[in-house]
């Protein structure tokens, strides 16, 4: 610290409500910028004592708002070297609850410590970053790019992830956050302005358009040879490059990711750039996991994880302030309702190996369309709720003339109130045309066959509601009906069916399924068993000619 900012920082130490020290100590500060000067600690200690004197409360209406103004302007100056005091300055004339970094400031304190780290060290060149969805991580370090863009605009970066519609977002954000004047990016950077945009390309520039633009965003398995690079000392940003479970559980997509990725986006890197992966943990096989595995123990390499609770207190990283987080009792309910394995990978960051897996994604059959005309039977069979966390399963099977394969066109998976559950099950009934449909009659399994039934018969619905005990052992009952499952069902394709919908629900409950673990929800493959043995075991009388015998 220079000896006379240092003196002015000790006259207001010496007497707190001196107005015009505080006055003195900004104008110092702006000029030592002006001459070049970027000495962070120094700017740290007069932000320290201005936020200090806002503190205190002892301001009155004239000498809050210059001291507001002094910090806003402190602020700016460190913008350029500092990220959280750039994040602070970005949004500084926003409302308080409309920012993104300041409410979530004291819970993220790890990420920015990463962040700095990462920018300005120059022997960093790996960064990962594991957070619980919605709390933040993909908008926080979008604001760490636009920062990175603006103190060097001259390089070219590239963000990533698995989708045109994460990377469209992407860059609307990023150029949202340097063009938009309800935040202050040109005060922090008033040479790095926007000098060039592309919405088709979803790419824009700084200061100078040259070959490459300042920023590219492109999904991992999009047109990247020739068209981007990452320049020296710039940024490969991944963001989510596995879609989901899913995708996770295939250790073919894996790869396929894997290799889009190392020859798409890897080897568009030249010598400096840093590579950012931020993403939910989903398998150790995934991209963050091989490339961690490959660089673990170098000092330039950092893995930043936050779970969703803490695991010494129990309570929750992310309640943020204005209500804009996750409390204890959202994380624990998500706990309850949600698989282990999934609940680690999504909200704990600890990815998992399946061992004994039944159901691959690989080795499930899929459709994109089913055959023309109008199938020639179509059957369902209901596993039915149970207590607790059960889910109530019905895949419904169809099967077209000339094809000796069941089409599931349709599969309920709900574990809502018994009331809304029996009213889906009607109604999916109902919208898919079941001729036949076997009810599990265990527990409370026949009163709800009933229900249905009536339900069915008021709607003036034409199916045949059966009933039938189940005795074996569900998992014997699950292993020996796979080879069934495998050889004669065919599952819509993922690109057919919504993330978070019934259809995906039990096909996630089906592709976890493991031989030699526990199985927090096996409702799904449970009803395909049940399926198999229905249509397994049914016959069709055979007409067959023989002599009279009188």
């Amino acid at each position: 610290m220079d000896a006379l900012s240092r003196d002015i920082i000790g006259a207001i130490e010496a007497g707190p409500r001196d107005i015009g020290a505080y006055r003195d100590l900004v104008s110092l500060q702006v000029q030592l910028r002006a001459d070049g000067e970027d000495e962070h600690d120094t700017l740290a200690s007069c932000i320290s004592v201005v936020s200090d004197a806002i503190r205190a409360g002892w301001a009155d209406v004239t000498a809050l708002d210059f001291l507001g103004g002094a910090l806003r302007d402190l602020l700016t100056l460190d913008g350029k070297w500092d990220f959280d005091s750039f994040a602070q300055a970005m949004e500084f004339d926003r409302t308080p609850e409309s920012r993104l970094w300041l409410p979530r400031r004291k819970q993220l304190w790890g990420l920015y410590r990463e962040i700095q780290w990462f920018e300005t060290d120059p022997e960093a060149e790996f960064l990962s970053v594991s957070m619980p969805p919605r709390t933040g991580k993909s908008s926080n370090c979008s604001l760490a790019m636009v920062w990175h863009l603006g103190r060097d605009p001259m390089h070219a970066n590239l963000m990533t992830a698995h989708s045109d519609k994460l990377t469209k977002h992407f860059y609307q954000q990023c150029l949202q956050f340097v063009s938009d004047s309800e935040y202050r990016y040109t005060d922090i950077f008033p040479d790095a302005r926007l000098v060039w945009q592309s919405s088709e390309d979803e790419a824009f520039s700084l200061l100078k358009h040259g070959a490459y633009p300042t920023c590219t965003c492109r999904s991992v398995e999009g047109t990247l040879t020739g068209a981007v690079e990452v320049g020296e000392g710039g940024w490969l940003y991944a963001d989510d490059l596995i879609k989901d479970l899913e995708e996770a559980m295939s250790p073919r997509r894996l790869q396929n990711k894997w290799e889009a990725y190392i020859n798409q986006c890897y080897d568009r890197r030249k010598k400096g750039a840093k590579q950012l992966m931020v993403g939910t943990r989903w398998d150790v096989a995934d991209p963050i996991g091989r490339m961690t595995s490959l660089h673990e123990g170098e000092s330039g390499f950092h893995v930043l994880t936050i779970p969703a609770l803490d695991p010494k207190t129990g309570a929750s990283n992310f309640d943020y302030m204005y209500g804009v987080g996750f409390d204890r009792h959202y994380y624990l309910d998500m706990k309850r309702t949600t698989d282990g394995a999934t609940y680690a990978a999504k909200y704990d960051g600890q990815p998992f190996v399946r061992q004994g897996q039944l159901y691959s994604p690989d080795s499930l059959e899929r459709y994109m369309s089913l055959p023309s005309g109008e199938p020639e039977r179509v059957l369902s069979v209901v596993d039915t709720k149970g207590a607790g966390e059960d889910y109530c399963a019905m895949p419904v099977a169809a099967k077209w003339r000339g094809s000796d394969k069941w089409f599931i066109v349709d599969f309920l998976c709900d574990n809502s109130a018994p009331k809304t559950v029996n009213q889906k099950l009607a109604m999916c009934i109902e919208r898919n045309g079941v001729q036949q449909a076997r009810f599990e009659s265990n527990a409370a399994g026949g009163k709800v066959a009933d229900d249905v039934s009536d339900m069915l018969k008021e709607r003036g619905v034409l199916c045949s509601v059966q009933k039938k005990y189940t005795g074996s052992n569900k998992e014997t009952r699950i292993l020996v009906s796979s080879q069934w499952v495998l050889e004669n069902c065919v599952f819509r394709d993922p690109s057919l069916y919504e993330p978070g919908s019934d259809y995906s629900i039990a096909m996630g409950q089906m592709t976890s399924y493991v031989l030699d673990g526990k199985n927090r929800h096996d409702d799904a493959p449970d009803a395909m068993s049940m399926l198999a043995d229905m249509l397994s075991r049914s016959q069709r009388a055979k007409a067959k000619a023989i002599r009279r015998p009188f």
